[in-house]
């Protein structure tokens, strides 16, 4: 497993990204194949129904996908496949992005990815397979 120090330069990394910071991310926990966000909706971040925009809710689950899969110890990771099911609209309050590794080999990594309301309500799922 990764020191404390390393989780602490990869979060440093995604942190200082210009995409993580446009969309407002922040980063709650990562652990060893596991990695945990928030984003405070903010009226930049909505679509014209004034509700938290797809595209954020995709970027957050592929932002945390890709933290997991680094936490695993590899330096750089891609986006191979990604699938995401909405269920629920976030019209006020934070979304909070979860990402577990499911599966891992050499050369890939599959994911899962939950967005979750501040009540508790799950608002998107994902899976993705990730490039080591």
């Amino acid at each position: 497993m990764q020191q404390v120090q390393e989780f602490t330069q990869l979060i440093e990394q995604f942190e200082s990204g210009q995409y993580f910071q446009l969309l407002g991310f922040e980063i709650d926990k990562v652990e060893y194949g596991e990695a945990i966000m928030r984003l405070k909706r903010k009226p930049d971040n909505d679509n014209m129904q004034n509700m938290l925009h797809g595209g954020a809710i995709m970027s957050g689950l592929d932002i945390a996908m890709g933290l997991a899969s680094r936490s695993l110890g590899s330096d750089a990771v891609s986006t191979i496949q990604m699938e995401v099911r909405f269920v629920k609209s976030l019209a006020e309050g934070n979304a909070t992005f979860h990402a577990q590794v499911l599966h891992q080999t050499n050369s890939t990594v599959i994911l899962t990815g939950r967005v979750l309301s501040d009540e508790n309500e799950l608002l998107a799922y994902s899976t993705g397979t990730f490039k080591l």
